[in-house]
């Protein structure tokens, strides 16, 4: 059985359009499990998150969801439920499939394992995304644009072919996929994806976004679920576009890692000063973290020296995948930090100039809650570190990966 490990969650008592959207903007802020975005970078992160490894996030649980959706409306396509009556019916169905699934027990994933028929936050609210980008979902439409629609799904309708012959054809929504067990949403059911089921996911993704990480490693999942991090695919196994992001994605990764360490270090130092609170183990092991990644810099300094002296390339790539460029502050920003990054790794642990484009940045991006700044936000720090290396929610895609090669028995 696949070990699924949840990330942190949050939870609010009060929903409503509002909320929605103040968390929904919280949540893409938190792109990398336990950190916080300090140093305005969630943007980057989240970019290259979606080229490489489209389909997931951290409020995702289990895969075998890809397949239990298109399940539950292909059979509200074929009741023909109406307009009116579909947010109740899929509401039905989802606390349906709750039930089937608690048996699996707490902490493996059950999404409203706890909440049950008042949970708030659905899985087809969820994964409605994930289901475009795994091509499962065949038209660009909202979710409550298919609740308009959903009626006619499935429906055939006259056609003609290119003699002029008239033929049928089918209006789908989804993908062709295996159908569902008999007893679905009546009998207990679990997360094991099944052989078929599991290779309708690859073959779907590897049709609708060929040129992606995620795409190439569906190929050998055994290998890559084993991989620490998503660059230790080999380059000449990808795609050249995937190849390209993933170079771009490490680089920016690798050299905006010390910042966030140095970062910390300054806020546990300033408690000190401040407040006489005991920060030294604090300091200390941020101080062997940054050290480390001095010795990793100096590793790989002739790739990283070379990717900074061509930043135009990686911007006009990053902005090639957004709907509105990366804002200028966080460019400048950036451009700057990498530059003092290669050029003097050392001196994040005590150069007062490197110290202050950190200062100044978090003071600009939450003015009176930055923690460098202001006592009263220093007051309500937690005390924990932030930040890291970026590794682009490679935590989800390679237990995706893993609960794959589990299902195609394909050996690590």
């Amino acid at each position: 059985m696949t070990a699924y490990s949840p990330a942190s969650s949050l939870g609010w008592l009060d929903f409503d359009a509002a909320a929605a959207d103040r968390v929904a903007r919280l949540l893409k802020a938190l792109q990398e499990p336990a950190t916080l975005d300090v140093l305005g970078l969630g943007s980057v992160v989240t970019t290259f998150s979606d080229m490489l490894h489209p389909g997931t996030s951290y409020v995702h649980t289990r895969m075998r969801y890809l397949m239990f959706l298109p399940w539950i409306f292909q059979g509200l396509e074929a009741d023909r439920v109406a307009p009116g009556d579909f947010y109740r019916r899929l509401r039905r169905d989802e606390v349906l499939l709750i039930d089937c699934l608690r048996h699996q027990g707490s902490g493996q994933g059950v999404i409203g394992y706890q909440a049950g028929r008042n949970l708030k936050r659905m899985p087809s609210d969820i994964y409605w995304g994930a289901l475009w980008d795994w091509g499962l979902r065949r038209h660009p439409l909202g979710l409550g644009e298919y609740a308009q629609r959903a009626a006619a799904f499935g429906r055939y309708r006259a056609g003609r072919d290119d003699d002029g012959n008239a033929t049928d054809e089918t209006h789908s929504m989804w993908a062709a996929l295996p159908p569902p067990p008999e007893d679905f949403l009546h009998a207990k059911t679990d997360f094991e994806l099944r052989r078929d089921e599991a290779q309708a996911l690859v073959d779907s993704i590897r049709r609708k976004r060929p040129d992606t990480l995620m795409a190439s490693l569906c190929a050998m999942p055994g290998i890559a679920s084993h991989y620490r991090y998503p660059w230790d695919a080999d380059p000449n196994t990808l795609p050249g576009s995937a190849a390209e992001a993933l170079h771009h994605a490490r680089c920016f990764s690798e050299l905006t890692a010390g910042p966030q360490h140095a970062y910390n270090i300054l806020v546990a130092r300033r408690a000190q000063r401040l407040l006489r609170w005991d920060t030294d183990e604090l300091v200390e092991s941020q101080l062997v973290h940054l050290r480390n990644w001095v010795a990793l810099v100096g590793a790989r300094n002739g790739q990283l020296s070379t990717w900074v002296a061509n930043l135009p390339a990686f911007w006009a790539l990053l902005n090639q995948h957004r709907r509105s460029p990366i804002r200028h502050g966080t460019q400048h920003f950036v451009n700057t930090i990498v530059d003092l990054a290669v050029n003097d790794p050392e001196g994040f642990e005590n150069q007062e100039d490197i110290h202050q484009v950190i200062r100044r940045r978090e003071i600009r991006l939450k003015s009176n809650r930055a923690r460098l700044g202001s006592r009263a936000a220093l007051e309500n720090w937690h005390g924990s570190p932030v930040g890291g290396r970026h590794t682009y929610r490679w935590s989800v895609a390679k237990r995706y990966l893993g609960e794959i090669a589990e299902a195609l028995q394909v050996d690590s």
